[in-house]
């Protein structure tokens, strides 16, 4: 293993030879000849599985000082091991190690809502002039981006990084360790407020993307995200995107979707079809758009690439059961998400009813309760029939959206009680939203629907 540099604390306690494959912080996927990293989490300590690692045939592994002198004996005999202070600072300096090794450009990708389809839009745009390497599924925290560094390929010409953060400070050090090239902010809202104290500082723990790119970096602005648009305003190179303003990447939906996408154009382009829902899915449709402005990707190849993107599922996706209509946004859920799933869902075209089936929206912390009751209420102001809710503070939301006119709301204690009433209320035809955060797992209430089915 090369040294990356400022790593001092690293040393050789046993040989390594041969050759080095790759890392890998899990003992139950690592492969022969990849380095293993034991890393310390809430829930496990990677040290515990040294030996299952060093079983598959891992090349070495890179333990704590500090766990070592308290635990020699629990270590393979001739195993190739590596000391360090802290094993999760090292996997991240030895990421920026790599990352300085290599001349591809990078780009991050963070905010509120949207990374991930922003990431695999962008990913698409790029691919049309060179090898993109990205962030496999949702590895895109203090763990995953250094990761996703490690692994790229040496073919790769671009790195396409998703950073999602729910601390302060984060952003600054996933900055420190990927120094992207490209930053962009899809927009900014209500989100992990367990550990912020308000919006104000979401924003500027986000706002560090800016200011810790890389020398010379290019900052992507969208315009129609008020706070976005402030925090740029010191920025020199930077290119915008906007529905509302004049902006480098314009946009226009020309058509509202009708339950299978949204017809859009930008620039001049012809116009097309983006496969998935929502504004908020066009919008991030102009956002990787600027991305492939900033690369001079062709317009016309820009189009191509977002008109083939199909979204996936638990992100505003579409599947049916029983010859009920299901729009899947299960994935996650925060305040601006849930309002921008609804409002979507309230204007698809349906000849039956339309349904909400909503789980708790977690970490908010101080403002959960409140803005529970505040999803209650909207829903009362939309074109929605029926309410169907579970989790603890969901409760509010039907005692909210029955105090503001919605007839038809009601909570259940468990998510198969409310399938089973969702099943018999409903009739083909009818459309029905899920929509909760990703510790609800509300995409059961979807297997339990067609398992019904069947």
């Amino acid at each position: 293993m090369s040294n990356p540099g400022d790593i001092e604390a690293v040393i050789t306690e046993r040989p390594l030879s041969g050759e080095i494959s790759g890392i890998s912080i899990d003992s139950r996927t690592v492969k022969s000849g990849e380095i293993y990293v034991a890393i310390k989490g809430e829930n496990f300590d990677g040290h515990d599985f040294i030996r299952d690692a060093a079983q598959k045939g891992a090349s070495a592994v890179v333990i704590s000082k500090d766990w070592y002198a308290d635990n020699k004996a629990s270590v393979p005999t001739g195993f190739p091991l590596f000391l360090t202070i802290d094993t999760q600072l090292f996997l991240g300096q030895y990421a920026n190690y790599h990352r300085k090794k290599q001349s591809r450009p990078v780009i991050g990708i963070t905010g509120s809502n949207g990374k991930t389809s922003v990431k695999e839009m962008a990913a698409l745009v790029i691919s049309k002039i060179g090898y993109v390497h990205k962030t496999a599924g949702n590895l895109n925290n203090h763990l995953g981006v250094p990761l996703t560094l490690l692994r790229t390929p040496d073919e790769a010409e671009y790195t396409v990084l998703e950073m999602g953060i729910n601390h302060p400070g984060e952003m600054t050090y996933l900055c420190s360790i990927a120094e992207p090239d490209v930053g962009l902010i899809t927009n900014v809202a209500l989100s992990h407020t367990e550990f912020f104290a308000d919006i104000d500082k979401v924003a500027s723990s986000k706002e560090e993307m800016f200011t810790h790119m890389a020398v010379g970096g290019t900052a992507i602005v969208n315009l129609d995200d008020v706070r976005i648009d402030t925090m740029s305003k010191k920025i020199e190179n930077k290119l915008t995107f906007s529905f509302l303003y004049d902006a480098d990447i314009q946009g226009r939906i020309v058509e509202s979707e009708k339950g299978t996408g949204t017809v859009l154009e930008f620039n001049g382009c012809e116009p097309f079809m983006l496969q998935t829902l929502g504004k908020n899915m066009a919008s991030n449709a102009l956002a990787a758009a600027a991305i492939g402005l900033k690369y001079a990707v062709p317009i016309p190849e820009i189009r191509d690439a977002l008109a083939s993107y199909k979204g996936f599922k638990g992100r505003m996706s579409r599947t049916e059961a029983a010859g009920r209509t299901i729009i899947d946004d299960s994935y996650n859920a925060n305040p601006a998400s849930v309002e921008m799933a609804l409002k979507t869902f309230s204007n698809l075209e349906s000849d039956g009813k339309k349904v909400v089936v909503f789980g708790d929206m977690l970490e908010l912390g101080r403002f959960s309760r409140q803005e529970h009751r505040n999803v209650g209420s909207l829903i009362s102001d939309l074109k929605i029939d029926t309410l169907l809710t579970f989790g603890n503070e969901s409760v509010l939301t039907v005692e909210e959206a029955k105090k503001y006119g919605l007839q038809d709301a009601r909570h259940f204690e468990s998510k198969k009680e409310l399938t089973e009433y969702l099943m018999n209320f409903t009739d083909p035809g009818d459309m029905i939203l899920v929509k909760g955060s990703r510790g609800m797992a509300m995409e059961d209430v979807i297997e339990l629907m067609k398992n019904e089915v069947n």
